[in-house]
């Protein structure tokens, strides 16, 4: 049965399970842990810990019992954030910003979501974990030069000058050098001061991927004519259609037919935009999804093999193989004793 609510009804339930004792909260220093089952509907686990002005990280984990759409309605505070989902899928709608989105494992986003409103559809079976950092853009950016603060995106430029943030919304892959960062903050060895240092190094690590990709992604957008962006955008979306059907992708042909481009224009301009073919860069991401899959612990070599898109397990260990020098067994192996 799919359940409703509002943010007001979400946050009577919090305090409601808190109240009996179903959430549990414990801080120490600047860490704050809350874990428990809210009601019928979903256990959670999250981890909340201020780094430094202006900069907060959140390890979250949910565990929904039933379907859940979830309207929040009460969006107003103006912050940036990023998100990365380690597991699980929700579908969300920032409405008046985005259409439906789907943020699943090998994505992140980046986004400023004050006084937008959002629908939320979450699926029971889907454990959902994410890293969340938050950043606050007049404490975090106030010991930065002007020259510096030139190569930051605009969006953060504009919070940075008295202005308010204005609502944004970007979503992007996650990199292998990104998933070596989130292991490593999954894995923090150390406690107390330590943990909060080696925390701070490495969400900085992430934030600094994460500009460096936007400007890539400035130098590669102006090297283009101006006649030729809505081709580039179409370029994307047939990107996005590919990753987001990867046990069923469509063929070229009917690919180039969902986004309004001739196949020729499709393979030739995937080519220049992502250095490859479309099906060789869905190759490439079905291999470094299987290999995060498998990171995580939680699935069988045969299912990471289905949920990315393989039929054959045999060709799977083949190109996972090939890729990674190992095969996928021999690669959970090695991840679960170093865990």
């Amino acid at each position: 049965m799919t359940k409703i609510f509002t943010s007001t009804e979400w946050e009577e339930l919090w305090v409601e399970s808190e109240h009996n004792g179903a959430i549990s909260s414990q801080s120490k220093g600047v860490e704050t842990i809350r874990q428990g089952k809210i009601l019928n509907i979903c256990n959670i686990y999250e981890c909340w810990i201020e780094l430094r002005n202006g900069l907060s990280i959140c390890i979250h984990e949910e565990d929904f019992i039933d379907d859940l759409v979830w309207v929040r309605d009460s969006l107003d505070e103006s912050q940036f954030g990023l998100s990365f989902f380690l597991s699980g899928k929700v579908r969300i709608e920032r409405h008046g910003l985005t259409d439906e989105t789907n943020e699943s494992l090998g994505r992140y986003y980046s986004e400023c979501n004050c006084d937008i409103k959002e629908t939320e559809w979450w699926k029971v079976g889907e454990k959902f974990s994410r890293i969340y950092l938050k950043i606050e853009p007049q404490e975090f950016f106030q010991s930065f030069g002007e020259e510096e603060l030139e190569q930051i995106p605009i969006f953060l430029r504009q919070a940075l000058m008295g202005d308010k943030l204005q609502p944004y919304y970007h979503q992007g892959e996650i990199t292998q050098q990104m998933w070596t960062v989130l292991c490593n903050i999954l894995q923090c060895p150390y406690q107390g001061l330590m943990k909060r240092m080696y925390l701070e190094s490495q969400s900085m690590e992430l934030i600094t991927l994460h500009f460096q990709q936007f400007q890539k992604q400035d130098v590669h957008n102006h090297s283009f004519p101006a006649r030729d962006l809505s081709d580039i955008d179409k370029i994307y979306q047939a990107k996005e259609i590919l990753l987001g059907n990867l046990e069923n992708p469509p063929s070229l042909i009917e690919l180039a037919r969902q986004v309004g481009l001739n196949d020729f224009k499709l393979k030739r301009g995937f080519r220049q935009v992502f250095g490859t073919s479309a099906f060789k860069y869905l190759h490439e991401y079905r291999l470094e999804k299987a290999r995060q899959l498998l990171v995580l612990g939680e699935m069988k070599v045969e299912e990471v093999a289905f949920r990315v898109g393989f039929d054959s397990r045999s060709y799977f260990a083949f190109a996972f193989r090939k890729k990674f020098g190992l095969n996928p067994k021999q690669y959970f192996q090695q991840r679960q004793k170093s865990v």
